[in-house]
């Protein structure tokens, strides 16, 4: 057996040691187990500080996922929020129009028949307006603040209209009257082909109330405004068809069916005996013809005596 002799150097002198072959390996097998025992203890602590940062960093990404799909919806809904608002908007503003145009068209007429000169009541200029001196409160326009202008505006011109009203009723004109009311014929060319009241049904073949006049004539005979006014209904409008209804002013509303087509648009100011639109038949109509209804204060009434005016 081979003897490995170790020496070291001391003040005492020289020392020696001997290590058999079994002790080196013994030694050197230790000192191995113990290094990979290290090596892979160092492994799994960076294997584990790996999976560690790299679940937190999947974590952390689907927050912010998160967040950015919350902020999209977020986008979305105000978007729609925005459209909602704007559509309303234009709703209301489409109202207003039509009710400012028949407030200046019953103004007009009560500026004709009190005699007033345009230079002393025109309501066809715009009013004048201003101020000295004003300090701007630098404070945005909200979509709240506009609702609240538009409605005070329509509070405002119903106020308006009932004074100009009662201002008509006071006036008492007749031919401010005979303006104001549906007369002459709804259509220029053609023929009474069915009277107000209880009728036979052309489609069921039942008894009916027909809460109108049937004008026949040829397709694409003009129809015509029986009193001036303001459109206020101009396109489909189920049974109907094609449809126009036109307010006169002091409750007096009339409507103009089954239309092939319609010539005028809603908001319009409408003269006596202008051209609304075209005769057809749609709607639920059997062929050719145009349905006209007279309305008082929101109720259907006889045509017929309007029809006896010229």
């Amino acid at each position: 057996m081979k003897n490995i002799i170790v020496l070291k150097q001391s003040k005492s002198g020289t020392s020696s040691y001997h290590l058999s072959d079994d002790k080196i390996r013994q030694k050197i097998i230790t000192v191995l187990s113990l290094s990979v025992l290290g090596i892979m203890l160092l492994g799994i602590s960076a294997g584990y500080l790996l999976f560690n940062h790299k679940a937190e960093t999947s974590s952390e990404i689907k927050n912010i996922q998160s967040l950015v799909n919350q902020e999209q919806d977020d986008i979305q809904k105000f978007k729609s929020d925005v459209n909602r608002e704007l559509d309303s908007l234009a709703l209301q503003i489409g109202g207003l129009y039509a009710q400012s145009m028949r407030i200046n068209a019953l103004g007009d007429r009560l500026t004709t028949v009190a005699k007033l000169q345009d230079s002393e009541f025109d309501f066809n200029t715009e009013p004048g307006i201003g101020g000295a001196g004003l300090e701007l409160t630098n404070k945005e326009n909200t979509s709240q603040d506009l609702f609240a202008s538009l409605y005070s505006i329509k509070a405002s011109f119903q106020q308006q209209e009932q004074q100009l009203g009662l201002l008509s009723a006071l006036l008492n004109e007749k031919d401010l009257d005979q303006q104001i009311k549906p007369s002459g014929k709804p259509i220029r060319k053609g023929w009474i082909s069915s009277s107000y009241g209880s009728r036979v049904d052309p489609f069921t073949g039942k008894q009916a109330f027909h809460t109108g006049i049937d004008f026949s004539g040829k397709h694409g005979s003009i129809i015509q405004a029986m009193a001036e006014g303001v459109v206020i209904w101009a396109g489909k409008r189920g049974n109907y068809g094609k449809l126009v209804e036109i307010d006169h002013g002091s409750g007096y509303v009339t409507r103009y069916a089954h239309m092939s087509e319609v010539t005028v648009s809603i908001g319009q100011k409408i003269e006596k005996a202008q051209a609304i639109g075209i005769m057809g038949k749609t709607g639920r109509a059997t062929s050719a013809h145009l349905h006209f209804e007279v309305l008082k204060k929101g109720h259907k009434v006889n045509p017929w005596p309007f029809l006896a005016k010229k």
